[in-house]
């Protein structure tokens, strides 16, 4: 099964996300945070809705934007199954087109917005569909219930990505633009590494957590990995790392999920579930000079069991959106954003877009700019 940074994926390490996106029929969950591709569009106006006129009972089940103009919509009407409508967008939400589903009818759809034109749907049970066209055209992918995911999935951030088995088996490097042969496996050290992350420069950053210890390294694929010590700071028990790089590539994050205040009770799989809801801030280090420096949260007053999200914002910023604000963190330190919309999600697009999310059905939030200099727009698509 697949494992992929800052997506819901079918991985051990990330199947918290995947079962919040992939309930049938009810809003997808927040995809996460990104890494490269191009300059980011001019911004929409401050607020886009947009009535796509389709029958009465279909809802929003998922919007998904790739970079700042293009993102796609799929709304489901469920009576028994689930039948399921395509739209498609190229100038950031103000326009939306009809595109034919390959498998309209199914048990349970979702959508991933990847690479450029790359879109990948599921028809639960039936089958996975991978278009590079933008939605013109389409190619099933096998479909396991034990998990697995098309190549495609992974490919919005970047070519590499860590496929990490169910059964145990030790995770392998891949490559999605390569075909299922090509694999490159980790060094034995690095075997808790659950987390991949592409760089702007070329270089692959890997991250997990081992006993309760968090393990990262940076490298390039065929020369080797340096492992990266992780200086403690206070907080609780971690169970999940990830590095986060700024789209101009300036910027590189530590991010570490902190387990539920008072602890799961229940082993990895109670504090993945209970993750869902929300674990409270997380850790934070900075990459300088070839170090991790800690970056204690401060100006926010936590509450332990909410769900708090984090993007590179540019400009040495982190955007941070929770349960009471949206705003930034300047070496750990909160900058209120005065003018962005309350969010309960957010994350980065490739292009350096930041994408939040307020739990409302079709609705999404862009925001352009750099650091703390940026214009948010709302983006809402209704049936």
């Amino acid at each position: 099964m697949s494992n992929r940074h800052g997506r819901p994926a079918a991985g051990a390490a990330l199947s918290l996300a995947l079962l919040a996106a992939a309930a049938a029929c009810r809003p997808d969950a927040a995809p996460p945070a990104a890494t490269p591709s191009t300059p980011a569009a001019a911004p929409p106006p401050a607020e886009v809705v947009v009535d796509v006129g389709l029958p009465d009972g279909f809802e929003p089940l998922s919007v998904e934007f790739g970079d700042a103009r293009q993102g796609y919509a799929l709304f489901v009407r469920c009576r028994g199954r689930c039948e399921a409508r395509l739209f498609h967008t190229m100038d950031g939400g103000r326009t939306w087109r009809p595109r034919a589903h390959p498998r309209p009818e199914a048990d349970n759809h979702q959508l991933y917005a990847g690479a450029g034109p790359v879109v990948v749907l599921l028809a639960e049970p039936h089958s996975w569909y991978v278009s590079r066209d933008g939605g013109a055209s389409w190619q099933p992918r096998p479909y396991d219930a034990r998990g697995g995911t098309p190549a495609e999935y992974h490919s919005a951030y970047g070519t590499f990505y860590l496929d990490c088995p169910d059964s145990g088996a030790r995770c392998a490097i891949r490559d999605w633009t390569a075909g299922t042969a090509w694999r490159e496996e980790p060094p034995v050290e690095l075997a808790a590494a659950r987390s991949l992350t592409n760089g702007r420069d070329g270089r692959v950053w890997l991250s997990g957590v081992d006993g309760g210890r968090i393990v990262t390294a940076v490298g390039r694929i065929g020369a080797g990995f340096t492992r990266l010590a992780v200086p403690e700071q206070p907080g609780r028990a971690v169970w999940n790392a990830r590095v986060a790089v700024s789209a101009d590539g300036e910027d590189v994050w530590l991010v570490a999920d902190q387990e539920p205040s008072g602890g799961s009770g229940g082993g990895s799989a109670a504090t993945r579930a209970l993750a869902r809801k929300g674990t409270g801030l997380p850790l934070l280090w900075q990459y300088q000079d070839g170090s991790w420096v800690p970056r204690p949260v401060t100006g926010v007053e936590e509450k332990p069991n909410w769900p708090y999200s984090v993007a590179p914002a540019g400009g040495g910023l982190l955007a941070i959106a929770g349960p009471e604000r949206t705003g930034y963190l300047d070496r750990g330190a909160y900058l209120p954003a005065d003018r962005a919309p309350r969010l309960d999600w957010v994350g980065q697009l490739p292009d350096g877009t930041l994408l939040g999310r307020d739990n409302r059905p079709g609705v999404n939030h862009l925001s352009h700019g750099t650091g703390a200099s940026r214009s948010w727009a709302t983006v809402r698509v209704h049936a």
